[in-house]
């Protein structure tokens, strides 16, 4: 064969491999487009189908449920029958969801929209990364590859959720729309572009396994969801909680036993999985205080716009674009995973122990390098612990382990949110009841602070009250707001910090294993 003939084949797939690798970007965006979308259209849709708060809560919450629920039995699924099919099948149920949603004329079938969307994005989602591996199954171009998803789909998900936060302010419908237009677009490509991959050692289906890990993951979830407004002694985190523990202990008894396991536990003996695994909570826990607790205090603190909070997170974003690709190309460059993950953790922390040091007037110029740096930090630890979850499991077994990544996302973002909303909120109240104490304000006129405080976190408007009192009232509670923000972001970056160095001995350990043999 001519060399004119191999560099043509060579450009062909090339050329393959660029269409495939776009068109699982663009298969993964409904899922990271949706919460963007839900939490300001969910609002409006409860207003409009007259729900009760139950009903709130629960079409608040159930879709992430149903990911948590459905993500380990898709990629399992997949293993089986064939990443693509279940993939692309996912698409059509993420379609359905969608539409469903747009056109719920009551309560019920909104949450019904809701509970196929989870299950189609966990499909969607985590089988477009696992499919990386058929794209690029040679191990320097799987790690740039893996890199590039990353980046690119920051990209879409910053363009998408512009046009996804205009549809929300001009109707709800229309706006849940969005992520199933992308997704059919996705389904087109995905069917010309992707290979199929699965592998016919992969036995059977482990139901039991699965419904353990569905009832630990939900319930887990759903107890770490509760603690930021329950508190974490309720009943309402105590008791889901103990099942979820239950359900996951047992999971990981059986699998560890399974002959033909959904979800290879003995593969975290690992080091790198395991450390990748602990990344995976580490950098969303980083995620979850950057993207909420920063943008209340900016909204909150400093009054920014929800506009001017999402033109504010631009470094952040810019600099995890940038960084994946430069991520990408130190782990196909064989950089030591033990520098790059605590590395990055470590900075991500450290951008949160800077941010801790905001002031009532601090300019917004003063946020733009720890941004920059978290972005870079994410990056760090992103990229390479992705890289393992897809290029570590055996053939039979890439998307189970694959979509896990997923559920370790999941549990890191909503135990940051958590955990920063319950100490913020936890020491706010106390704070500011002291200062008013401590001022001589009584029990009826601290009921009153009370209510111009949240008079002007909702509206702005305090004209009903006296000018004087309402200035002595927002001084009180910005500075009471300011030092539970100060020590919770110092407690987050410690949190972080401690994940690090977790990590770099779990890896450490790894490179004296080798040394000694």
């Amino acid at each position: 064969m001519s060399d004119a003939v191999r560099g043509s084949e060579r450009e062909g797939a090339r050329a393959v491999g660029g269409a495939a690798l776009l068109a699982l970007v663009a298969a993964s965006l409904p899922m990271n487009l949706d919460p963007a979308i839900h939490n300001i259209a969910v609002v409006a849709a409860g207003n409009a189908l007259h729900m009760t708060g139950a009903e709130r809560s629960l079409a608040a919450s159930i879709g992430t449920l149903c990911i948590a629920a459905s993500i380990m039995a898709t990629g399992s699924l997949g293993d089986r029958i064939g990443r693509k099919k279940v993939m692309l099948l996912g698409l059509l149920v993420t379609l359905a969801g969608g539409v469903v949603t747009a056109f719920a004329s009551n309560a019920t079938l909104f949450v019904l929209g809701r509970v196929l969307s989870g299950v189609g994005f966990a499909a969607s989602f985590g089988l477009s990364f696992a499919l990386l591996r058929a794209v690029a199954p040679e191990p320097t171009a799987l790690a740039r590859a893996v890199a590039k998803w990353l980046a690119l789909q920051t990209l879409g998900i910053v363009v998408l959720c512009v046009l996804g936060g205009y549809l929300a302010g001009v109707s709800w419908r229309a706006a849940y729309l969005l992520g199933p237009a992308v997704g059919v677009a996705a389904l087109v490509w995905c069917l010309k572009a992707v290979p199929e991959a699965k592998d016919p050692a992969a036995g059977r289906l482990d139901v039991l396994g699965l419904v353990l890990v569905a009832i630990g993951l939900v319930c887990a979830l759903y107890a770490v969801s509760n603690a930021a407004s329950a508190g974490w002694g309720s009943t309402k985190v105590l008791i889901p909680m103990a099942v979820g523990l239950v359900g996951l202990v047992g999971f990981a008894l059986w699998e560890w036993r399974c002959e033909h396991p959904a979800f290879p536990i003995r593969s975290f003996a690992d080091p790198e999985l395991l450390a990748s695994a602990l990344a995976g909570i580490g950098f969303n826990v980083g995620n979850a205080v950057v993207a909420i607790q920063l943008s209340l205090l900016w909204q909150y603190v400093y009054r920014y716009t929800p506009f001017e909070v999402s033109l504010g997170q631009l470094p952040f974003i810019a600099a995890c674009i940038v960084a994946a690709s430069w991520a990408g190309s130190l782990v196909a460059r064989g950089v030591a995973m033990r520098l790059m993950i605590p590395g990055g953790l470590v900075a991500m922390a450290a951008a949160l122990a800077a941010m801790a040091f905001s002031g009532e007037k601090t300019p917004y110029l003063v946020f733009v390098a720890p941004l920059v740096v978290a972005g870079v930090g994410m990056m760090l630890t992103q990229a390479p612990a992705a890289n393992v979850f897809v290029a570590k499991p055996p053939p039979a077994l890439v998307g189970a382990i694959g979509s896990s990544r997923t559920a370790f996302g999941q549990f890191g973002f909503a135990l940051g949110l958590a955990l920063s909303s319950s100490l913020i909120y936890g020491m706010f109240s106390p704070l500011l009841r002291q200062r008013l104490e401590h001022a001589g304000a009584t029990p009826g006129e601290q009921a009153q602070a009370i209510g111009i405080l949240q008079s002007y976190v909702q509206t702005g408007n305090t004209d009903k009250f006296d000018a004087k009192l309402v200035h002595e009232v927002i001084a009180n509670g910005t500075t009471a707001y300011l030092s539970s923000y100060r020590f919770t972001m110092l407690v987050m970056a410690a949190l972080i910090t401690l994940i690090a160095v977790l990590s770099y001995w779990i890896l450490a350990r790894k490179r004296d294993v080798k040394t000694a043999s």
